[in-house]
């Protein structure tokens, strides 16, 4: 009786220890089997990889210009893509078909020089901001097609302030603003040729943005007979 008592201590102090046995490797080599990864926390990302460059900050949208390659200088003028969208947007449309090329500031005053014709090969919605006023001289701007308060801009006839001249405030479609050259401007000899307006920075958002219009405003160049996109 005692050495059955006994063989079954000792069968239960042996399968105690069997069940004790996984728990005493987890002490003492700290791992788990077939332990599951960490969760990654949302929103958390941490890079450990040596050397490495965080992404640049995309750049802003850069501005656009356009420059009048005249015989006496540069003018360069930055466009109001953002007060004056849709005629800035007209205006590299004519200027990159070439329309602008060869001709001549023919109209002077002590405030303006102007060119392009005046019949309007196509006109869009006056612009008007009082971000862009007359108090200065310096402005691109876009003639009307009357004196009507209906009146639309004409970006074929367009012109040049080199003087203030308030009492134009609201009344005209300001484009642009001269921020080189603005001495070549007021110094501009009566007929002098335009040899190129260059067109600086990316317009694609702009041509995206107006693109419907752009359809109609090229099937008007192209019955006008204005030379091809460049």
């Amino acid at each position: 009786m005692l050495r059955s008592l006994f063989m079954t201590h000792r069968a239960g102090r042996c399968a105690i220890l069997a069940a004790l046995l996984p728990v005493i490797l987890v002490a003492c080599d700290g791992s788990t089997p077939n332990a599951l990864p960490p969760r990654a926390t949302q929103g958390t990302t941490q890079d450990t990889t040596q050397g490495t460059t965080p992404s640049p900050t995309p750049a802003a949208t850069a501005e656009i210009f356009a420059v009048f390659v005249q015989p006496s200088g540069i003018i360069r003028v930055r466009l109001a893509t953002n007060e004056a969208p849709r005629v800035s947007m007209a205006f590299i449309a004519v200027a990159q078909r070439g329309y602008f090329t060869g001709r001549t500031w023919s109209d002077f005053s002590p405030v303006v020089r102007q060119t392009g014709e005046s019949a309007p090969i196509f006109t869009v919605q006056r612009e008007l901001s009082p971000k862009l006023l007359f108090d200065v001289g310096g402005r691109l701007c876009a003639s009307n097609t009357s004196e009507e308060h209906t009146a639309r801009s004409k970006p074929n006839r367009i012109f040049l302030t080199v003087k203030p001249q308030d009492r134009w405030n609201l009344l005209y479609s300001v484009f642009g603003v001269i921020v080189e050259g603005l001495d070549i401007a007021t110094r501009l000899p009566a007929e002098e040729p335009i040899l190129e307006v260059r067109i600086e920075g990316d317009t694609a958002a702009l041509r995206a943005r107006f693109a419907k219009e752009l359809v109609e405003w090229n099937a008007a160049m192209d019955a006008a007979k204005i030379s091809s996109v460049r």
